[in-house]
């Protein structure tokens, strides 16, 4: 099996429904929303689609071109057999899920409650319990892995880091959480990976309340990343490439819809640009019009886009 990249994450099912009987009173300016036993809500709009980052961030690349697979985990039902009906439509690897009747295939529930609000119900069992003895791909060959999220356990990182030093495989993190990781776990991370991106917010609070951007990058280089990309996806991005910082605004004025895996497509489509060899301004260009396109729909996969055409990002340059 010989693919570019394999990305490791999360696959499940996104469901959403609206409605005006699941949303908080507006005219109490009351938050909460009471929801009575025995009681039926009718659901005025529903949506169900693929999710999950790490299924998001391979449709991401392989929208773009790039041989991808995808390691999830989920259970032997039947949005299992769904998540590989769409896995084959966007031509993304499927023999690399690890199917387990342990548990049922992940799934969140949104109740949206208005315009990128709302209430969610999770359940992602699968995705916690992947182990690194449910691996059993011997015969993969890729360029790069993609951790669209740090898995649950540590010792599954430490496996994928280990075998990618003696494959000579280059890794991605998106790190947005450092879930129960100690702060060691977390150095030997982010030693690890050659390309580290994270949200804004979350880098401020890993760097115990620092918000210079560029000190950021400058302490995630420490470690020995190549490329960081830090990003706020509504706001603002910074990217150092080679040394360089590149900042940019968002690719276009959105009044988000939903805000679901919009981080995900956001980091996914810099890394494939890096992945292409294209440059950073491409990068951040691809990175916040498939973010933008994504928050403008329920359902990520909806909004990923498909090698566009795309007028280049107003990007400022300058030296770290």
């Amino acid at each position: 099996m010989n693919l570019d990249v394999v990305t490791i994450g999360k696959g499940c099912f996104e469901m959403f429904v609206s409605g005006k009987e699941i949303r908080p009173g507006l005219i109490e300016r009351d938050p909460t929303l009471v929801l009575k036993d025995k009681n039926t809500y009718q659901a005025e709009h529903s949506v169900y689609e693929v999710g999950g980052s790490g299924l998001v961030s391979a449709i991401t690349f392989a929208r773009q071109g790039i041989k991808t697979g995808c390691v999830l985990r989920s259970g032997r039902d039947l949005l299992a057999s769904q998540i590989k009906i769409v896995q084959k439509k966007e031509g993304i690897e499927s023999d690399l899920n690890i199917n387990s009747p342990e548990h049922h295939t992940d799934l969140n529930i949104h109740m949206i409650t208005e315009r990128a609000h709302d209430i969610k119900i999770k359940y992602e069992n699968s995705f916690l319990s992947m182990k690194a003895k449910d691996l059993k791909f011997p015969d993969l060959t890729t360029r790069y892995l993609y951790f669209s999220e740090l898995p649950a356990d540590y010792r599954l990182f430490k496996y994928f880091a280990s075998w990618a030093r003696t494959k000579g495989v280059n890794i991605f993190v998106n790190f947005r959480s450092s879930r129960s990781y100690k702060q060691r776990q977390i150095n030997y991370v982010l030693s690890s990976v050659e390309s580290v991106m994270m949200p804004l917010s979350y880098a401020a609070r890993l760097f115990n309340g620092v918000f210079d951007p560029k000190e950021l990058v400058r302490q995630l280089l420490a470690f020995g990343a190549k490329t960081v990309l830090l990003y706020d996806v509504t706001q603002e991005a910074y990217a150092c490439v080679d040394n360089t910082i590149y900042s940019c605004g968002t690719y276009k004025n959105v009044n988000p819809l939903d805000m679901t895996g919009a981080n995900d497509a956001f980091a996914a489509a810099f890394a494939s640009a890096l992945v292409q060899k294209k440059s950073a301004v491409d990068a951040l260009t691809i990175a916040s019009a498939n973010a933008c396109s994504v928050m403008e729909v329920y359902g990520a996969r909806a909004g990923i886009l498909k090698k566009p055409a795309l007028r280049p990002i107003r990007v400022s340059i300058g030296d770290l």
